[in-house]
């Protein structure tokens, strides 16, 4: 038996394999892309005027003008957030597992392949908790905290005062969070559906208020990171991949039954370009 021949068919049938697999991905990509185009321009059939139709549904989805241009011209591949909103205005629901039942299999697909958490029946994603999430800094710590193994009504009333206390209660009433037994709350049945700007928001006030750079004198406190280098476009795919990969892997650690614990933490991350967002210049 020549070894060396059986090594060289195995490498060139893996290749062929991992052709495939790309072409295949790249085909599935593609189909996305022109699904969304085409129920974004049904969407936008509704209004007598495109570019004030454009404007309503970007305030609807919750997506900036310019994102949505370019997916109806299928220029770019939404994300699970984006499709969110997205088929949440379509269908008139704030349920996912609404839209994830009346999406077109593609979509479907790719919802059920990407989502972190996965999904809840109970559940309603409505934007008027994101805005209190954006507008109130306690407002986003209590929804944390009840969203990172639950929290107890004296311990809001120790750190946040009678303010949060107030807060706490308005949430209990707007079935933001609900008890889960005699002393701990954890979220209730409406949610925020967190877009972009928000996670921003929270990732930046919670590093303000929690981050210690006394805990960077010594190994496994924290982990700080920045680096910034002129790269070529392949290079900056691969950085974004890499990031993609490093967070499912904390996600799926996270989501480790064995793995749960009292020491609720947080990670917050940021790939981008130094590219102008209004003009488009490189510096």
């Amino acid at each position: 038996m020549n070894l060396e021949n059986q090594s060289s068919h195995s490498q060139n049938s893996s290749a062929t394999t991992s052709r495939q697999g790309e072409n295949e991905k790249t085909d599935s990509n593609m189909e996305l892309r022109i699904q969304v185009s085409e129920d974004l321009q049904n969407k936008l059939s509704e209004y007598n005027d495109p570019k004030k139709g454009i404007k309503a549904l970007a305030l609807l989805m919750g997506i900036h003008e310019k994102t949505l241009k370019r997916l109806i011209s299928c220029e770019n591949r939404p994300g699970y957030q984006t499709l969110f909103k997205i088929y949440r205005t379509i269908y008139h629901t704030n349920n996912d597992t609404q839209v994830i039942n009346l999406a077109p299999p593609i979509v479907k697909e790719f919802l059920l392949k990407t989502h972190p958490k996965g999904l809840s029946e109970t559940v309603q994603y409505t934007l008027d908790v994101e805005r209190e999430l954006r507008k109130d800094p306690v407002f986003c710590e209590i929804y944390l905290l009840c969203g990172t193994g639950g929290t107890t009504r004296e311990y809001i009333a120790f750190n946040y005062g009678r303010y949060g206390e107030r807060v706490f209660e308005k949430m209990i009433d707007q079935e933001v969070i609900s008890p889960v037994d005699k002393f701990r709350y954890e979220l209730g049945k409406n949610q925020a559906p967190l877009n972009v700007e928000t996670l921003v928001a929270m990732g930046i006030q919670l590093t303000e208020r929690y981050f210690k750079p006394s805990n960077t004198d010594e190994l496994g406190d924290n982990y700080i990171s920045f680096f910034a280098e002129g790269i070529n476009a392949e290079t900056y795919q691969k950085w974004l991949e890499i990031d993609k990969e490093a967070f499912q892997k904390k996600i799926a650690l996270a989501n480790n039954a064995e793995n749960k614990g009292d020491i609720k933490s947080f990670c917050f991350s940021i790939t981008e370009t130094m590219i102008d967002p209004d003009s488009g210049t490189r510096h």
